[in-house]
This record gives C-alpha cells, structure tokens and sequence, in this order.
C-alpha cells in the first residue's frame, strides 16, 4: 500500500493527533469553559421558571415533543431567540440588541470558539511540522504564537468565503419560484443541485484552509499569502482525493455526535455517580470531535511531506573506474 494512499494517510492523521494529547486536552478544557457560560444561565433560568411550575411533574416521566415550542412562545427571555439573523442574511444587518438570552450569546460564543481553533491550528500545524516534541506544551503554544496572525488571516478569508457560498446558495434559489416549476421533481431537483453545489464549495474552502495551515507548520514559513497560493495549488491538482480526505474526516467528527444522540442518555437528578458518567462520556465525545479536525490537518502534513520527498531528485550514481582508489576503498 502506498504512503500516500487515503487509508494510510488517515490513520496517519489520527495517529499524530493523539501524539499532540497534551494539546487536545488543553482544547477540551478550553470548550469546557465556554460551555459552562452558556449552561449555567440556561440551567439557572429553567430551574427558576420551571420549580414551581406544575408541568415539572410531566416532564420528569418524559419530555414533551411540543414543549420547548411552547415554552419559547410563553417564555421567550429564558432561553431568548436567533430572528435577528434571518433579515442578516437575508441582505439587511445584525441588530445586536434583538439578540437576547443565551441564544444570542451562543453566537458570539460560537464566534470566538471558531476564532480559538484558528489559533490552536497554527499551534497543531506548527507541532505536526516538527521533528520531535509533539506532545510539548509549551512549543503547542510557542508555535501558537508564531502562526497567531496567520491563523487569523485564513480564519478571517474562510469566515468570508463559506458567507459567500451560502449568500450564493441563497441567490440561486431566488432565480426561480417553485411555484412556477410544472413538476415537484424539478424544485427538489433544483434544491439538491444548490444544495451540492455549496457544500462542494465549501469543502474545497475548507481543504485549501486545511492544507495552506499544513504548508505552514512544514516550511516554518508565517507568510499566509504564500501558504494560501500553495494550499490552493496542491488541492486543486488532486481535488478528488482532497475532497475524499474531507469527506472521511468529516464523517469521523460526526460519527461520535450522532452515535450520543441515538443512545446518550440523561441525568434523572438523584444518582451522583450517573452523573459523573453523563458528563465522562460527554466529554469523551467532544475530545473525539476535536481529535477528528485535528487529524484531517495531521493527514495533511503527512500528504505535504511525502509529496515533498516524491519530489526531490534522485541522488546521481557516480560510476567508479575499476582499479581507482575509491574502488579498492569500496572493496
């Protein structure tokens, strides 16, 4: 099998990710810590609203599936709402103070959780691009802040063309009324046509982020210009394939998410050792999520190298003149 092949450079991805297990869990208690912003407003705000409310009783024995539709309607400051982003994009601007409740604070959240991956992937490219110490620390956070603006320059242009491609998604589907369409095929058709089309672009944009950080950590070199042109250059010549690596380690990072949906279960409130279980597993899920992104751009670096060493030219053979010295000397 060959070293650059997709199973090889799979494994290889995973493999360097655990190698950087210090940096994983520094990550998992940083996303820890934001969770924490979000849930014990959430946690207080129910608990308040809902002790002395005699539809606790019901939910105990089982969730409603129309209560949370209902509580938002009846109770829209708990929990708060996201309309405020529906005129965003559609065309017109944020009002941040229509954004109430941990809602709108799970977006800025979100942004500034999306801004710390940027920087903790300068660190990771930095880390799979060297020799020795990956499980360092200290050089996860040297390499941090040597790639800290580059990181935040391809963070910004990624933020920026995944909008795009969503914009655009949303400018496609304004071209046609579906109810002029003579089929319902044609409008699912057109649906799924749009629909592939953008998650193909945002793959590619992604792909290119991910190899252009890559191309950073290998040459040492912080220039994010350069590193774009080259990480565009490398998956544009070997799209299929780039695109098949996305797809695996995309599918990995949800694998675990869908696996707790299914069968994650919930604290009933009494028992302390379930709870320390829930929250085990929890964070277990999440850990792997993380190592999952983290292996697509261990993959990366691996496929940057091996394409590096299949380039170098071959070392001339020097033919040696029977009876020379360099001759005896070999015999």
């Amino acid at each position: 099998m060959r070293r650059d092949s997709l199973p090889v450079l799979y494994a290889k991805g995973l493999g360097h990710a655990f190698t950087t297990w210090k940096a994983l869990l520094f990550l998992l208690a940083i996303n820890a810590l934001l969770a924490l912003a979000v849930a014990r407003p959430v946690a207080k705000a129910l608990a308040e609203t809902l002790d002395r409310n005699p539809y606790a009783e019901k939910l105990e024995k089982g969730a409603d599936l129309t209560f949370f539709t209902h509580f938002e309607r009846s109770r829209p400051d708990v929990l708060g709402g996201l309309s405020a982003f529906d005129d965003a994009f559609s065309g017109g601007a944020v009002k941040t103070s229509a954004l109430k409740g941990p809602a709108g604070t799970l977006v800025f959240l979100g942004l500034l959780n999306s801004f710390l991956a940027a920087l903790a992937a300068g660190g990771f490219a930095g880390r799979f691009g060297a020799s020795r110490d990956r499980a360092s620390l200290s050089a996860f956070g040297s390499d941090c802040g040597r790639f800290a603006f580059s990181s935040v320059v391809l963070w910004a242009i990624s933020m920026a063309a995944l909008f795009g491609v969503y914009r655009g998604f949303t400018a496609l589907g304004s071209l046609y009324e579906t109810s002029e369409l003579r089929y319902e095929w044609l409008a699912s058709g057109l649906l799924w046509l749009r629909l592939g089309l953008a998650l193909f672009l945002a793959g590619v944009i992604r792909s290119v982020i991910v190899f252009a950080r890559a191309f950073m950590g290998a040459t040492r070199n912080g220039s994010p210009f350069l590193a774009l042109a080259s990480g565009a250059g490398f998956v544009l010549g070997r799209l299929p394939k780039v695109l098949t690596l996305e797809v695996l380690f995309g599918a990995t990072a949800l694998l675990p998410l869908a696996l707790w949906g299914l069968y994650g279960t919930t604290w009933d409130g009494r028992d302390p050792a379930r709870l320390a279980l829930f929250v085990a597993l929890q964070q277990l899920v999440v850990l792997l999520r993380i190592a999952a992104r983290v292996g697509h751009l261990g993959a990366a670096s691996s496929w940057l190298k091996r394409a590096a060493e299949a380039a170098r030219p071959a070392p001339e053979k020097i033919e040696v003149e029977p009876g020379s010295r360099l001759a005896q000397a070999e015999a």
